[in-house]
């Protein structure tokens, strides 16, 4: 049985992947590569796909110490449909539900910090869920105001 603290790091990461994968739902192409007109802003193709991978790299990288193939920048030039991101996020999923349930008993392992101004030279794999949880979901209020935009623009989905 898992403890309570990496139950609790399943479940937030399953609701906020829920989450993302609402924000596209019954969309088509057209609306998830659609890029609302203000510098820096990005289609929900890209925010979905930039999040899973985030959350994969975080978790299964750098918390657990796993192999994880990644093009950060492959992921913000992404184009096309979202019929893939269903199958993608159900195997990041997957990945990141056995990376957390493999870290039980190690969630003070030490590791490199997870960002920057990091007020230590050593953070741990505690740190880097709760970054990538807090990454995650800032990435699914992206999307959903990119969504909400869409929408005002064209009337509905």
């Amino acid at each position: 049985m898992s403890s309570l603290e990496i139950e609790s790091f399943r479940i937030r990461f399953d609701y906020e992947f829920d989450r993302l994968l609402e924000t596209i739902a019954d969309l088509d192409d057209e609306a998830v590569n659609w890029t609302p007109p203000a510098p820096g802003a990005n289609s929900l193709l890209v925010l979905v796909t930039h999040a899973l991978g985030s959350a994969e790299q975080h978790v299964v990288g750098e918390a657990a110490g796993e192999t994880v193939v990644r093009n950060r920048d492959a992921e913000f030039a992404s184009k096309g449909g979202s019929a893939h991101l269903a199958a993608r996020a159900a195997e990041v999923r997957r990945r990141v539900d056995e990376a957390i349930v493999g870290l039980e008993g190690r969630l003070d392992d030490e590791r490199e910090p997870p960002f920057r101004r990091w007020p230590g030279t050593r953070g741990t794999a505690r740190d880097w869920l709760i970054h990538s949880i807090s990454h995650t979901a800032e990435h699914v209020g992206h999307a959903q105001v990119t969504r909400d935009l869409y929408v005002a623009q064209r009337g509905s989905t």
